[in-house]
């Protein structure tokens, strides 16, 4: 899933890791560190979970290098070593994150990006156009365009067309040369 949505998003999950993964440290930084038992049980999760057991990872998850910094990538093992937390468990927990989001805290960022630049729109009611921001002068005649179609302002009228062809007639008169 997070491949599929940084595709729709447009950008490459390496590489928005490789940007968000140094500020993500800072949240594992504050954290306790576990006992040599809870990382035990860590690793031994993370191999049954690697090998198939109860909870396997769907067939269509995979393992993904991510290209670090040298500072980054070392800062990374070091906070992971001293908080006694599996590297690739951390990176694990943090892609689920950003698929996911978490209860009570926020909705699941990448989906939320993915339908936001899907349908920017959607949810944010247009404000800037409103048909008295339009700059084309519309005879009374004319109807009034939702304010809420942001591109009210493409629309012509019949009687604007009108107003437009006679005031183009009268410009090219000797007249008004």
């Amino acid at each position: 899933m997070f491949a599929q949505l940084t595709r729709g998003i447009g950008i490459s999950g390496t590489s928005l890791l490789s940007r968000t993964l140094p500020a993500e440290l800072n949240y594992l930084a504050a954290l306790p560190a576990n006992s040599e038992r809870a990382e035990a049980v860590l690793r031994i999760l993370d191999r049954f979970q690697l090998q198939g057991g109860p909870n396997r990872p769907p067939a269509n998850m995979r393992r993904f290098n991510v290209t670090l910094d040298r500072e980054h990538a070392e800062r990374l093992d070091q906070v992971c070593r001293e908080k006694r937390v599996p590297r690739d468990s951390f990176i694990g927990e943090y892609v689920r994150f950003l698929v996911e989001g978490e209860d009570g805290v926020c909705e699941a960022p990448l989906r939320r990006i993915n339908e936001v630049l899907t349908n920017p729109r959607h949810e944010y009611e247009e404000k800037r156009w409103s048909v008295s921001t339009v700059s084309v002068e519309a005879s009374q005649k004319d109807e009034a365009l939702s304010p809420k179609n942001p591109y009210s302002f493409l629309h012509l009228s019949e009687g604007f067309l009108e107003q437009v062809a006679e005031q183009l007639r009268n410009e090219g008169r000797p007249e008004n040369r």
